[in-house]
């Protein structure tokens, strides 16, 4: 059975679409775990209409952030497998199908990713907005395949989410109950922590994946996942080494013989974060301001940062400006892990 997680905050205007979603799956052996943050406006009068349906298990519980009714929902688990439906987005038919399908012909593999369509507010297919795979694993993107745990994870701790949206993925139960619970103290708006425990999760298990599209994500201005919030850049960097301290008893032994180690698996997060200065030839070209802003702030707390940065003429030739991307390729031929993918076959 699949547990379906579908934890919700005001989330009215696309309830209807999402659940249409989950009623025409293809597999029909799932339970429905909805977790309603006490909404106002309507959402929990609306999942009332289903409160006869057997499958479909609802509960409201307090209201306390994003990733705190995330939680609700993983505590009530009780299949094999676990699908986080976020309210705002839709799964196409073949989801529950197509990715338990990859999971039982991988029963040593934790989690199963398909690509995914973006949407606007109306449900219309627009062009893609972002992606970490696309960027990173190029001409696998196109194919079924396999790949290391511990490719996910420096992707996931230094690019950002390797599967891009959490809609487009499920997981082994047993995988989500090691990785353990969302972090719910990133803050109010900050919709962030699931890249946290997608660190976790790809410290357990390796990842298959499957070009057949099978979700949505949509894009819209009340989303939690759009912008950022001062401060966060410094914080997400901290709670990236938290995390990595976290999972140091399962990261290969061979990684931390190397004394840099932790600094390297940061790299790609202290870049993001020294970024935020704009302490570039293009920032001072486009908005003086906020170079001049930026220098003020390193003075303060990154003066080393500031100095290098000064002395070299605002040069993209230096090691902060190396393109965290590429410091993956690096590590991976550095510390040995295991690449290309297996290419599988799709059932």
């Amino acid at each position: 059975m699949i547990s379906i997680c579908l934890p919700n905050l005001n989330g009215r205007e696309f309830l209807p679409a999402r659940m249409e979603s989950i009623l025409a799956q293809t597999l029909g052996d799932w339970e429905l775990i909805v977790c309603d943050s006490h909404s106002d406006d309507g959402a929990w009068e609306f999942f009332g209409s289903y409160q006869n349906d057997p499958r479909v298990r609802l509960y409201q519980v307090p209201r306390e952030g994003l990733f705190a009714g995330w939680n609700e929902c993983l505590r009530r688990v009780r299949g094999e497998y676990v699908y986080i439906a976020t309210s705002d987005d839709t799964a196409y038919p073949n989801l529950l199908e197509t990715l338990v399908g990859l999971l039982a012909c991988h029963p040593d593999a934790g989690v199963a990713v398909g690509q995914f369509d973006f949407i606007d507010s109306t449900g219309r297919i627009i062009p893609p907005t972002q992606g970490i795979p696309g960027s990173f694993l190029g001409d696998w993107q196109a194919r079924a395949h396999r790949r290391s745990g511990w490719v996910d994870f420096l992707i996931h701790t230094q690019l950002g989410t390797s599967w891009t949206s959490i809609t487009s993925a499920l997981f082994r139960t047993d995988v989500v109950r090691k990785a353990g619970l969302f972090r719910t103290d990133v803050g109010k708006g900050e919709s962030f922590a699931d890249r946290f425990w997608a660190m976790k999760v790809a410290s357990f298990a390796d990842t298959v994946y499957t070009p057949e599209k099978v979700a949505t994500w949509r894009v819209h201005p009340g989303q939690a996942s759009r912008g950022e919030t001062p401060g966060w850049r410094a914080k997400n960097l901290r709670m990236t080494e938290e995390t990595i301290q976290e999972c140091q008893g399962r990261i290969p032994a061979s990684w931390k013989q190397d004394p840099r180690w932790m600094d390297k698996m940061l790299f790609g997060m202290k870049q993001y974060y020294l970024e935020g200065y704009g302490l570039s030839r293009d920032c001072l070209r486009d908005d003086p301001r906020r170079f001049v802003w930026g220098l003020g702030r390193a003075a303060l707390k990154e003066p080393g940062y500031l100095i290098r940065r000064l002395v070299s003429g605002l040069s993209w030739n230096t090691q902060e400006m190396l393109d965290a991307h590429q410091y993956v390729w690096q590590l991976i031929r550095e510390w040995n892990i295991p690449w290309p993918p297996v290419q599988i076959t799709a059932e």
